[in-house]
């Protein structure tokens, strides 16, 4: 039988082992500081979104303020219900 003799030093094995450890290692703690440099940017994205709404909620109540002051009268688009107009739509009660 043919047989392949493999003679492999423990201190060899023990560098190999360590030294892919070492790579994983590096590896991974690039990923994880690629991550989180994103999460950073989605975060300040969500910042400057937020700060956005809240502007343009602040500068909608300065115009509502400035609109109730204002002497000019304004027609609402949607009237009002009233509760007059549903005696009226029943067609019994108008015979």
């Amino acid at each position: 039988m043919f047989a392949i003799k493999i003679t492999l030093d423990v201190f060899v094995l023990s560098g190999i082992v360590l030294g892919f450890f070492a790579l994983g290692f590096m590896i991974r703690k690039k990923q994880i500081k690629g991550l989180k440099k994103k999460i950073f940017e989605l975060e300040k994205e969500m910042l400057n979104n937020h700060a956005d709404i809240l502007e343009l909620q602040r500068s909608k109540a300065l115009l509502e303020q400035n609109l109730q002051a204002s002497k000019i009268p304004v027609i609402p688009l949607n009237p009002a219900k009233d509760e007059g107009g549903d005696k009226l739509s029943d067609k019994a009660l108008r015979k």
